[in-house]
């Protein structure tokens, strides 16, 4: 398989004019569209705006690789276009970006065409290489020049593997493969491995050849862990770099001089990577203290947010549990007796998981018993879920110490050690500091929350709810909304499975987002005269995912004039999340939308809530389209 196998001539336009980030990717989404590869446009143009928000793809040097897995398509694909004037692509060197590709790829799909486009990545290294491109008259040309690149990239790509194999057969004649070493080993990985990971990957190996310096490098993409590091590669290694942002297996690494930074240092700056790695000074990975390029908050806040993954099914399942008990025909039964059971079993185990799971992205699995002993002590202590986070990164803390302590004074008992020590250890010191300094504060604070939202006057409760619920509005897949959810499935899990204040904020903030793309799919239904063809088209989808609580679902409509649209879905969400306040609807599960909303606390008072945010986003939308600027096609 070639590039051009995957690059429709119809997916490819040059002397493009678009103005802003968002209609460069809404533009690329739409040339996507003209192929058969895309079975859900929406739902990949949302999948592709979800990978942005976390890092930019604009990769410097006039290069955008906007990429994006998503269950939205069908066959693995590429776009092209080339905008001259260049775009404000938030690129790492501040420049505007003109050349960019789109890549699109199925959940399920072979691995053929994953070598394809990190083939792709590693051309657009090349300078020569993009200004071709970027210079080009016509598709044919485009296209050629894709073809000519990569036949001697593949050529070159067949050399270095024949040579791999003569060293390799040379050295285990001579009996001399124990010898062979390398300067550098490194690891890139990206959260999608389409592009950054290979990108890095390339711009590491070319530099370290031009430095004269050996390195291997392990690529942890979407086609699967590739030229994997073993333990001699390692053990001989002067230094190691990964490049990477996502989690990748960092134990093997202990008591090597050891630089971690963001994949897209890889493709920026590889020389500099390499002499910092080199250099003597450079801090031994056993001490826990790395060079990393993200803030401490960055960390943190990511540390959080692997712990509220592992929790959310779990909560969701003990709150619809518990809510089926209450039901009128059921409480009262042996079926409600049963079920209310399992739902508050299950229920317990909210703290335990949430704390071990930040302290497991902290330390890796040596950190699991320390973390769940923290959620443990939490639930002891009554300190809510304000403890089992503080306890879940005060046990990563106890077990980051204790395996730097162990690896040091008890070598050659690897077994023992993981065992025994490291969960004995963790448990005691995660109990103790929780026990004596983290409970107590944690309990206060967490009180003081429960209180403040059960005491409040309806006014405050109304602010509250409209503030968290235009939230979720204000940058769909951004800081803003997932801070906004997080907070509403934290203060749901420290209720759960007994009713509590966090269940107002829940069905508050499940309101704010599921409002958006119904009120969208709404307005173009009944004022079809403003929208475009496409956005009529895509009603009934965005109604469709308002009413299961995907926000995504009104990104396709933003793109006529986004900071009036985004203002009115903040609007709109808010409208909802302050009525719902207002009548203090409760929610028991962290998602689902439609299908939980049976189960709400004052269902009335819901619904009429939801009705509000729709009717005043139809509005909003359908006011800001009667501008006569507009052109519907």
């Amino acid at each position: 398989m070639h590039i051009c196998d995957l690059l429709d001539p119809r997916a490819i336009r040059l002397n493009v004019k678009v103005k802003t980030k968002e209609q460069a990717i809404n533009y690329l989404v739409d040339l996507m569209s003209n192929t058969d590869c895309l079975s859900d446009p929406d739902r990949f143009r949302a999948a592709v705006f979800d990978r942005e928000s976390k890092v930019s793809t604009g990769l410097g040097e006039g290069v955008a690789i906007p990429h994006a897995k998503s269950a939205g398509v069908e066959k693995p694909g590429l776009a092209a276009m080339v905008v001259p004037d260049g775009v404000d692509f938030d690129s790492l060197d501040g420049k505007p970006t003109n050349l960019f590709f789109l890549i699109a790829s199925p959940h399920q799909a072979s691995d053929a065409h994953l070598d394809v486009l990190a083939r792709l990545s590693t051309l657009l290294v090349s300078d020569d290489f993009r200004k071709n491109l970027a210079e080009c008259k016509s598709v044919d040309e485009f296209l050629n020049i894709i073809n000519d690149a990569e036949k001697k990239e593949i050529k070159k790509e067949e050399e270095r593997i024949k040579s791999k194999e003569q060293h390799q057969s040379e050295s285990n004649s001579d009996k001399k493969e124990s010898d062979s070493s390398y300067d550098i080993v490194a690891v890139t990985a990206c959260p999608a491995g389409l592009s950054h990971t290979y990108m890095a990957a390339e711009a590491l190996e070319n530099k370290a050849k031009e430095l004269g310096i050996s390195i291997k490098i392990e690529t942890d993409g979407a086609a699967g862990n590739r030229n994997r590091l073993l333990p001699e590669d390692i053990a001989k290694a002067k230094a190691v770099i990964v490049a990477a942002d996502r989690i990748v297996e960092m134990d093997r690494f202990i008591g090597k001089p050891l630089i971690r930074v963001g994949v897209v240092d890889g493709i920026r700056k590889p020389q500099e990577l390499i002499e910092e790695a080199l250099d003597p000074k450079c801090p031994l990975y056993q001490t826990g203290v790395l060079n990393n390029s993200t803030s401490i908050f960055m960390r943190l806040y990511r540390h959080l947010m692997s712990g509220m993954t592992y929790i959310m099914p779990i909560a969701a399942t003990a709150g619809i549990l518990s809510a089926l008990a209450r039901l009128e025909f059921i409480q009262g039964t042996q079926l409600g007796f049963f079920l209310d059971r399992i739902g508050y079993s299950i229920g317990t185990l909210l703290f335990p998981i949430l704390s071990a799971f930040i302290a497991f992205s902290i330390r890796g699995r040596t950190a699991l018993v320390a973390g769940f002993t923290g959620g443990v002590m939490a639930d002891l202590g009554s300190s809510g879920v304000i403890g089992a986070v503080i306890n879940g990164f005060v046990g990563g803390a106890v077990a980051l110490i204790a395996t730097t302590f162990c690896t040091r004074f008890f070598k050659g008992h690897d077994a023992i050690v993981a065992l025994i020590l490291y969960p004995l250890i963790g448990a005691l010191g995660t109990s103790c500091i929780a026990l004596f300094f983290t409970n107590i504060p944690s309990q206060i604070l967490n009180e003081y929350v429960q209180s403040f939202i059960s005491e409040a006057s309806t006014p405050m409760l109304v602010l509250v709810g409209a503030v968290l619920s235009g939230m979720m509005s204000a940058d769909m897949g951004g800081p803003l909304n997932k801070t906004a959810y997080a907070i509403g499935v934290l203060l749901l899990a420290d209720c759960l499975p007994e009713t509590g204040p966090g269940t107002l904020i829940m069905a508050s903030i499940m309101a704010g987002g599921m409002v958006p793309p119904l009120a969208a799919g709404v307005s173009s239904i009944l004022v079809p005269q403003v929208y475009s063809d496409k956005e009529r088209k895509n009603s009934f989808i965005a109604l469709g995912k308002g009413l299961v609580f995907i926000t995504e679902g009104v990104i396709p409509y933003l793109a006529y004039n986004p900071v009036k649209m985004k203002f009115a879905c903040i609007v709109s969400s808010a409208v909802a999340g302050g009525i719902s306040m207002y009548f203090r609807c409760a929610n028991y599960a962290p998602h689902g939308g439609i299908f939980v909303i049976p189960l709400s606390e004052h269902l009335s008072g819901y619904l009429i809530a939801l009705a509000a945010g729709i009717i005043t986003g139809a509005f909003l939308f359908a006011i800001i389209r009667l501008s006569p600027a507009k052109k519907v096609a």
